[in-house]
This record gives structure tokens, sequence and C-alpha cells, in this order.
């Protein structure tokens, strides 16, 4: 089985580096515990040779035909030098999660809100265990709407001699935390999106993600 780079084809999400490396790690771990042998290619050479086979697919203006249609050229020309029985090529995606209460569903998983206060100090504390959003998904604070992203794991498989490709969606994380905001004593809240100090730093909700995303395309080989 062989793993391609992360986000090899797709811009990767801006300030997310540091979680492509976590995810990369779950997914090699996750396959090992499975029993598989997981080949990953150097970057440099995956770069070298997805750029070849995106020239050769040609550009017809559809970023998802194009992709697949790269990733198909990709697949065939590795399978020329290398033995193998899956090729995975996984990137990770924003996408807009449903907001009920204080958790968030997207892509098959439901993850809490956190939820902070900052005081006119700029002090931040944790938010009264109470909702801050009603149950359908509104703010308590009108300026805000409900709306929150997800981090999540893309995966396409690829077999050799095959042209159809698996993929699955999996979400991984919530990337924001919701800040009330309190200016002054007496003041009404607002309710904002900060991004999170600590992405990806709970391994369970790691591993569910990957699992999810892996199922199926494990499934396809087995």
């Amino acid at each position: 089985m062989i793993l391609a780079p992360l986000n090899l084809g797709v811009a990767a999400p801006p300030d997310l580096d540091e979680a492509a490396p976590i995810v990369e790690r779950a997914l090699i771990a996750d396959l090992q515990r499975r029993g598989a042998r997981v080949a990953v290619i150097w970057p440099p050479d995956a770069t070298a040779l997805w750029q070849a086979s995106f020239a050769a697919a040609g550009d017809s203006g559809d970023p998802g035909r194009d992709l697949r249609a790269t990733a198909r050229i990709f697949s065939e020309t590795l399978a020329q030098e290398q033995v193998f029985d899956l090729l995975l090529l996984a990137s990770l995606g924003l996408r807009e999660a449903r907001v009920s209460g204080r958790f968030a569903e997207w892509d098959d998983v439901r993850r809490r809100i956190g939820v902070r206060t900052l005081s006119q100090d700029d002090v931040s504390r944790p938010a009264p265990d109470s909702p801050v959003f009603d149950t359908s998904g509104v703010a308590a604070a009108p300026q805000w709407r409900g709306k929150i992203m997800g981090l999540s794991l893309h995966l396409m498989g690829l077999r050799p001699g095959r042209r159809v490709a698996s993929e699955r969606w999996a979400g991984l994380d919530l990337v924001h935390d919701a800040v009330q905001l309190r200016r002054g004593r007496g003041a009404g809240a607002t309710v904002e999106l900060r991004p999170r100090s600590d992405l990806l730093a709970d391994p369970l909700l790691v591993q569910e993600g990957v699992a999810l995303a892996l199922d199926p395309l494990w499934r396809s080989v087995r």
C-alpha cells in the first residue's frame, strides 16, 4: 500500500501546516494496525510525478474531474515502477458543520464546540456549561449565525488496473472556538469565532476520523 503526501493535488487550508503531520502519522498508524505494509512517496518525487500527470490529463476547467483524471494517470504511472494493491491520496479540507446547542455535526462526526468568555481585560475563561446556541443553531448573540467550520480528511483510493477511484470524507476536529465577548459591566454579550490553539490535540478524535475515512477503502482490498 502506498500513501502519497497529504494535499498533493489539492491546496491545503491556510494556517494548518501543523495539522498535516498529525493526520499523516495517524493514517500510517491505523494502516499498520490493520496489518498493512505502508510505503510513503518522497514528497519531491510525488510532486514531480503529479505535475507530469496533470499535464498529461489536460485542463478541462472542472477541478473535480481534473483531480480524478490526474490521480488515475498518477496511479497508472506509479504502477509501472511499484507493486501495490492500493494508492491513497489524502487531503485536508474545511467543511461547514451543522450546529445544534453545544455540538456541531459534519461528515459523520459530532464534536462539542469549545466556548470561552473574554472579559473587558481580555482574559479568556471557560464559559458556563449552558447552551450558547439554540436548537436551530442560532447563537444567543444575534451577531453570529451559528455557522462553524470543521476540518475533514478526504481520502481517494486507487487500485492498479481500475479507472474508478473510491472516495470518502470524514470529520476530524473543529477549527474554531466560540468566544463570548463582554465589554464593560452590564454590556450585552456578542459571540465570535476564534481559531483554536489546540487543534487535533485529542488523538482519539483524530483516530475516529481517520478510521471513518479509511474503512470503506480498506474493505475494497480485503
